[in-house]
Formats: structure tokens, sequence, C-alpha cells
């Protein structure tokens, strides 16, 4: 779970935050009133108690993930009322078992949940305070707003050390409801979100930082090398991790950077830049990599490579395929067409569309009909793992002294070259000895395809597999296109959209994307099955290039930037003023 809590002096500005959000209900608690008016004169009643304390208002937040079971109203009011218990009786405890964060000498937790009890049994109702349930996001959760002062005696509840204690609380309350354990801060090592990075959880999603930290987390888990940690949190994650030297050759620092939406000027994605130490204290630094997570870095080795894969990264572009982490609210989600295009009849993943329609790829290539879909392309047997094995040492011939990265990528060029396929290249990429992942093999196929383009403009489309150039532009422009004609459509009259060099029609039935040079690109029938879903299916492919790829990602991010400007816009309105 995760929790925040905070003393604040505003009775009135958290009550009114907490109960007039959107499917706010007070689900617990022991007070009289049920409306922010009746609450605050309850709660400045007991403050008068102790007028010295400047912080009377007491404000704990549990998120349950939506990973987990959905808990009912009781056993939510029961988890959130626990919580407050553990945390005061925490706040009492001296010495050694004060210690939350060792093991060894803490508490014990049988010792704990005795003297909870007892708290709850005699001196919890003499606390004034209401337990809210938000469901307003996917993930469930609840407001406890207190009071610090007993009513009995005028005592206030001790902050010292609050947020270790409502860590501690937190995992115990994890194992005794059955619900997801995750480490502590300071388990981890990592440093604790701030509150608005907390608020920034409740309101849009994970943030940016903790997206970086989770990648890098995830990266580092077998120990790479710093030239591996680089790619491969671009690779998996679309983080960029740039290293930085100083000028007579020593490293200087590491910062990473993920887009999380917002835009430049020119149109370009903003990304969010963090310094390494800025990002965790703990363990991100460059040094801190290396001791806290085992990062392997020698600068003989590595730092060609880095120079290298640093220039690489200054100028790719960002595609947001992983900005639903950022935002799983954000209809970027209903965008995403990973693996749009099947090639078995099982895989068929389902993409959300704005519209509330879902695209499925409903027939193989098997089942497009022959005499309307016009591909030349032959079918070539399977290689076998013995002829991939070959053809890596043929491609690889003088290159044994190249970084494994820059090996790789020049064995796609040659590949490419002699008319290989991007199949066939990714599957001669996937038995190096970098192990590469699928996905990972067909970004190198690509870059190296991006390479050639730049030397020899006009590659003919066979040599990087007609086939394949043609799924990966359909798994992107179709959702997008259909996203496109569907909110074009509430304009009364028109059914085409007009693009710098090329055009996208509704025509009855069917989506097509017309190039003012080449023709057709692509039509494509679009229906709905008996169960509501959208289906389609190619009718007619054209002159398909990399270009048209690269055009219609850019379609995609500034329909999605879009999209969440809508929605902000939308969160804003709603919300009015607060005063």
């Amino acid at each position: 779970m995760i929790t925040k809590v905070k003393a604040n002096k505003s009775f009135r500005g958290t009550t009114k935050y907490v109960l007039e959000k959107e499917k706010a209900t007070i689900i617990g608690g022991n007070m009289y009133g049920s409306t922010t008016n009746e609450l605050v004169e309850q709660f400045t009643l007991s403050a008068h108690l102790n007028p010295q304390l400047k912080d009377p208002c007491y404000h704990l937040m549990l998120s349950v993930p939506k990973t987990d079971r959905t808990l009912n109203d009781d056993e939510l009011a029961n988890l959130s009322q626990r919580h407050l218990a553990n945390v005061i009786v925490l706040s009492r405890l001296k010495g050694e078992e004060s210690q939350v964060k060792q093991p060894d000498k803490r508490i014990a937790d049988s010792k704990l949940n005795q003297l909870v009890d007892e708290f709850i049994e005699t001196e919890l109702p003499a606390y004034d305070f209401f337990i809210a349930r938000h469901s307003d996001k996917e993930n469930d959760h609840t407001h406890i707003v207190a009071s610090r002062v007993n009513n009995l005696d005028g005592k206030s509840i001790r902050t010292w050390n609050n947020y270790a204690y409502s860590e501690h609380s937190s995992r115990l309350l994890e194992r005794d409801f059955n619900l997801t354990p995750v480490q502590s801060s300071w388990e981890s090592k990592r440093k604790a979100m701030t509150r608005n990075q907390l608020e920034r959880v409740e309101t849009d999603g994970l943030p940016g930082e903790e997206i970086m930290r989770q990648a890098i987390d995830v990266v580092t888990a077998d120990k790479p090398t710093m030239p591996q940690l680089i790619e491969r949190l671009w690779s998996e994650h679309q983080v960029k991790a740039i290293v930085s030297y100083y000028s007579h050759g020593g490293v200087r620092g590491i910062k990473f950077g993920i887009d999380i939406g917002a835009v430049n000027a020119d149109g370009s994605p903003q990304l969010l830049w963090k310094q390494g130490g800025n990002l965790n204290k703990y363990k991100c630094s460059f040094n801190k990599l290396q001791t806290e997570l085992g990062v392997s870095y020698d600068h003989k080795r590595d730092d060609s490579e880095i120079k290298h894969l640093t220039k690489m990264l200054e100028s790719a572009p960002v595609f947001q395929g992983n900005q639903q982490v950022i935002d799983g609210n954000l209809s970027q989600q209903s965008i995403d067409n990973s693996q749009i295009i099947a090639t078995k009849p099982e895989a068929k993943p389902k993409t959300k569309l704005e519209f509330n329609a879902e695209i499925k790829p409903v027939i193989t290539q098997s089942q497009l009909p022959e005499t309307k879909l016009e591909i030349n392309s032959e079918t070539k047997p399977l290689l076998t793992q013995s002829q991939l094995v070959e053809l890596y040492k043929k491609y690889s011939a003088g290159l044994q002294q190249e970084l494994v990265t820059d090996r790789d990528k020049e064995i796609a060029v040659r590949a490419l070259k002699d008319n290989k396929s991007v199949l066939e290249v990714a599957d001669i990429l996937k038995v190096s000895p970098a192990g590469w992942t699928e996905d990972e093999a067909r970004q190198l196929v690509f870059l190296a395809n991006e390479k050639l383009e730049s030397q020899q403009p006009q590659i003919e489309l066979k040599s990087i597999g007609k086939q394949d150039l043609i799924n990966e532009l359909l798994q992107i422009a179709v959702p997008v296109g259909v996203e496109l004609i569907n909110r074009l459509l509430r304009k009364p009259g028109e059914n085409s959209l007009r693009f710098k060099r090329a055009t996208l029609a509704k025509e009855g039935r069917e989506l097509v994307f017309t190039h003012d040079e080449r023709g057709e690109v692509f039509r494509i029938a679009v229906s709905r099955n008996q169960e509501g879903n959208l289906e389609y299916y190619p009718v007619n492919i054209g002159a398909v290039r990399l270009e048209d790829v690269h055009a219609w990602r850019e379609v995609k991010r500034v329909l999605q930037q879009q999209i969440r400007e809508e929605r902000q816009q939308e969160r804003t309105q709603s919300k009015g003023f607060s005063l």
C-alpha cells in the first residue's frame, strides 16, 4: 500500500478537500457530523483543549493497489482505523522498541497488536476522526482526518518519525488483510515519495520520477555493465540515461529523462530530466549505481560505447509506448498498438479506444483476400538455429574487436544489404552473445535500416521486408486513424482529414490513406462484430515506405498529447474554484 501522513493547521481545508471530491463517502469514524461545517465545528472544539498546538489536524492516506482484491466499506474502514491506531501507539514507544527500521530491535508484532487492541478499546474514542473512501480512481484509497488532541486530557499525538511509523503500519496491515506486500523505503533504500509526488499518484497516476526509479530497479537486477544499463532503460522503458564527462575525461554524472506528455514550442516531446543523485539519493547517482546496485563500469572498456549511446539517445525520438505507466487514466493506452496485426489466430491483444470500441486482429495473413491484398512477397521457410549461427558468424567477420552492441548493429546492416527480411535479421541477432530479446533485436534492425536509409535514401522495400513493414505501419495507423476519423465526424459534412502530403478519409465502411505522389497507401475495411467490438482487415495495400511509419508515429504522439490536454481541461473545469 501507498501511505502518507501529514499534520497541518487547517481542519476546514483538509476536510473540504477530502469530502467534497466526487465519489467521496464517509465509511467510518466516531464523529456525529457528515458535512464539512459539522465536522469542522467538532474538530475546533477538540483543538481548543490544546491551544498551543500549531498543527492540530492529522491527515493520513492509504491507497490499495489496483492489482489487489477490492475491499468492501467495512474492511476498508477497519483497515484504516487500525492504521490510525498503529501510528498513535508507535508514536508513544520509547527506546529500542520505537526503532521500526531495525527488525532486531523494534517492538515485536505480537506485542504491538496487543497494545493496539487495547488502545482501540479504551483510548481511540477520545480522538475525533472520520474515514472517507475515494472511489474515483482505479485503486481505492481512504483518507483519515483526525484531531491530534485527546478530548480527555488535552495531550497531543507526537508526529516525530510519523512517516516511518506509517510505513511500518502498512506492512503489518498488508499481511493481516492479505494484500500485496511491498518494501518500506528504508528496506529498498529508496527515498520516500514527497507529498507532492503522492498527490500526483492520487490525481494523475504514477509520477515520472517513480517510473524511472522502478525502471532502474528492473534493468539492474542482473548487475549489467553501464552501457547495458543505458541500452535497456531506453529499449525496454523509453528512459534516456545520459552520462556527462569533465574536460579531462572523468565522469561528471548521470541524468535520466522520460516523456511525461508535455511538449516544447516546436511540438517536440518535453522530457522530465532528473540528475541521478536527485532522482534517488541512495542509489541512482553514477557511483551509487555501481556500489549499491552492482552495475559494472570500467572506463577503458565502457567509455567509448557510453559516448556512442549518448550521441544516439540525444537525437533519438521519444515514442510514448511507456506513457500508460505514467498515467494509467489517460487514453494513450487506448491507442497503444503493440502486435495489432497477429501472426497467429490466438494472438489477439485488445486495445481500448477513447470511443469505447476495441480493435482486434480478427484474421491472419493467410486469411486475407488474395485478389484484394496486393502483396508480392515470397513465403520463405524459417531458418534453423544452426543456419542462424552460421549467418551470424558470416556477417560478424572482421568485427570481433567491436563492442557487442556496435557489432550487432553492423551485422544487421550487412544482413539487410544481403536482402534479408527484418524478421530474418532479428532472428540472426537473437543468437548473439548479448542475448537480445525479440523486441531488442527488432529495434536494432530498424536502427540499422535507418542508418542505411541515410546512406541510400531509396532502398527497395523488399530489402527490409515488405510484409513486416506493412504490419508495422498498420498496427500504428489503424487505431490512430479510426480515432481521428471518429473525432472528425463530430463535424457534420466532413469525412476526410488532410495531412501535409496525404489524406485520410472514410469511404463507407473503409478507412483510406492516400499519398499525393504514391496514390493509395492502404485501404482498410472496418466493421463491428456482434459483441460491439471493432474489427478490420486490409482491402488494398499500395506503396508503403518506412517514412510512413515515422509519420504515423508522430501523428500518434500529437493525438495523445491532445487527449491529455482535453482530459486535464475537463478535470480543471469540474473542480471549479476552492475558497
